[in-house]
């Protein structure tokens, strides 16, 4: 049995496989902001059956010195450079604003990528009618949409319900994710212009939030904090079915690495505003 992943990047037919047939990859290295950026495209239907993935663009950013601590310097250049893909995901008519949506148990660590997010991403919808003298901001909704034991409802029907009273041009759904590769676990940010299904990756999947179920464009980022047990220890037990495990520090993890993905996200949706002034008004 495969291992569970939400990385794209992690298929074992992008890792096996040599006739990569209605796939496009590459790979950039940038050297002020130390990221990795893995670039794949799935263009046929075809290649999407075998990936086990729709059809779109996937991007995974590695941090290359293995931590989402940096100083301001360092902190603002990888938002810059994860903006810049974010808005590549994104339609290029932004009239209708953006909806972001947080997944995810913030009383679990591991769990509490999307909500920290969210409390991160500013909300302009309402200030509609405040003079702002000359400066222009997207409109953005923001939510946290818990997970079902905590609401009694999937987090795609809170979801849709909030498109269907904001209509934005955009869904932009954050979540932790699960990756197979040990390596990954901690030090990458993944993004797609797909969509995703929560849970999927710990075998809890719920309803799908895509372009499908939700009549416009989504675009999902994330972290992988878990990795399958099986796959870490490269063991096919029973005793290890159903089992995930998390890295050490993975407070400092889910603290610092929402940080840069609200960080990322509020360039992408605020062209207008500096990342000094988005970090300012979230101090």
């Amino acid at each position: 049995m495969a291992a569970r992943t939400d990385i794209a990047s992690e298929s074992e037919y992008i890792l096996n496989g040599t006739d990569l047939h209605g796939i496009e990859r590459q790979r950039h290295l940038d050297e002020k902001s130390m990221l990795e950026t893995d670039f794949i495209r799935i263009l046929t239907a075809d290649a999407a059956e075998k990936i086990g993935r729709p059809m779109g663009r996937y991007m995974t950013f590695t941090l290359t010195d293995k931590s989402f601590e940096a100083d301001s310097t360092l902190l603002c250049a990888r938002a810059a450079l994860i903006a810049k893909q974010i808005r590549s995901l994104m339609p290029s008519d932004m009239r209708g604003g953006a909806l972001f949506a947080g997944l995810g148990n913030r009383r679990v660590t591991p769990d509490s990528v999307g909500p920290l997010c969210a409390d991160r991403v500013i909300a302009t919808r309402h200030l509609k009618r405040t003079p702002l003298k000359g400066i222009h901001l997207n409109d953005t909704a923001v939510i946290s949409a818990g997970v079902m034991a905590q609401t009694g409802l999937e987090s795609a029907e809170l979801v849709r319900a909030a498109a269907e009273l904001v209509k934005p041009a955009v869904i932009i759904v954050c979540d932790a994710f699960a990756c197979s590769d040990i390596s990954h676990l901690g030090t990458v940010i993944s993004a797609c212009d797909t969509g995703l299904r929560p849970g999927s990756g710990v075998n809890n999947s719920r309803a799908e939030i895509s372009k499908h179920t939700m009549g416009v464009p989504c675009v999902a980022i994330g972290i992988p904090t878990v990795a399958d047990a099986g796959a870490v220890t490269m063991s096919d037990s029973d005793d290890l079915r159903g089992l995930v495990v998390t890295p050490g520090g993975i407070d400092a993890v889910v603290s610092f690495g929402s940080s840069l993905i609200a960080l990322a996200v509020n360039m992408a949706l605020q062209p207008e505003l500096t990342a000094e002034e988005i970090l300012a008004i979230n101090s």
